[in-house]
């Protein structure tokens, strides 16, 4: 029970500090993904009702989250480092928590509503390195907007005239932790490092 108190006020702390902001294409006039802060306050209100399809055509909504923990990224398939970084940790953490690995659920959730379907994630979340099975999710604008607000996440399409995509997306870099409840447990940063993550996902489990 110590332990548990001890794990929520961390989370509230953490949900208190800078949120990590990810730019998946250029600023300026550079070409590397650049990043900054995103200051939040307040109580980890984060999760919350959400409905969007899975790369088999499914309906995935938060009840599914229920019965094992779940990691959740938000990004796009178009993102050219931070999100393929972000997805290669999460197999890493896998292949580092060993059996434990194979009890938690992975999924990438694409705020590119215009690009990323069903069918053209289906190809991305099977990706080499990536944690397996990862669950892609994609849906509508108006869906979308809706899990981005459950869960606190920030994401903005903006114009990308270096490239032929047109477009690009900066979105906050973080790996939620939902608990086998499926509420909200903690969250990772770019900046955890591994063996952290390991730690406190054993813990959890």
């Amino acid at each position: 029970m110590i332990q548990f108190i001890q794990k929520a006020m961390t989370s509230l702390a953490l949900c208190g500090m800078a949120f990590a902001l990810a730019a998946c294409g250029p600023a300026g006039n550079s070409g590397v993904a650049q990043s900054g802060t995103v200051i939040a306050s307040g109580t980890a209100n984060i999760g919350g009702p959400f409905t969007l399809t899975d790369t088999n055509g499914a309906l995935f909504t938060e009840q599914n989250l229920k019965g094992q923990p779940s990691l959740i990224y938000f990004g796009f398939s178009y993102c050219p480092d931070v999100c393929p970084t972000a997805l290669q940790k999460m197999g890493a953490l896998q292949e580092q928590l060993g059996a434990d690995g194979d009890k938690l659920r992975y999924i990438f959730i694409s705020v590119d509503t215009e690009r990323d379907t069903a069918e053209t994630l289906a190809p991305y979340v099977t990706s080499r390195g990536f944690p397996q099975p990862l669950i892609g999710l994609s849906g509508t604008q108006e869906q979308m907007d809706k899990a981005v607000a459950a869960y606190r996440i920030y994401a903005q399409k903006v114009k990308d005239d270096t490239s032929a995509a047109e477009f690009t997306y900066d979105h906050s870099d973080l790996i939620i932790v939902m608990n086998s409840e499926g509420a909200f447990s903690t969250l990772f940063t770019r900046d955890t490092a591994l063996p952290q993550m390991v730690s406190q996902l054993r813990e959890l489990l």
